[in-house]
């Protein structure tokens, strides 16, 4: 079954920015959740309602939504793992 995942500009931004390789892992992370092959991780806490998927030392912020279509995945945020869950708190105004 295939799953609609739209991008954000931030995380399309990030992307675009990678060297090419990392580049292709992201999108490739990104297209097995559309054919349905991954599926991402809940977060907990004041996240909860998000979901990450992981790629190498990434993660990708997605959040579930939907439509007269169906559901669908928001790809809403990018980054390294190391900063990611900070900024995002940080933009999302819990921090």
């Amino acid at each position: 079954m295939r799953i609609k995942v739209t991008i954000e500009p931030q995380p399309r931004e990030f992307i675009q920015r990678q060297p090419p390789e990392t580049r292709k892992r992201l999108r490739e992370a990104i297209h097995a959740v559309e054919r349905g092959e991954v599926f991402p991780k809940p977060l907990e806490d004041e996240l909860d309602g998000f979901y990450k998927l992981k790629v190498e030392r990434f993660r990708i912020i997605i959040q579930s939504a939907s439509e007269a279509g169906g559901p669908f995945f928001r790809n809403v945020f990018a980054e390294r793992r190391k900063v990611v869950y900070e900024l995002f708190s940080q933009i999302l105004g819990l921090e």
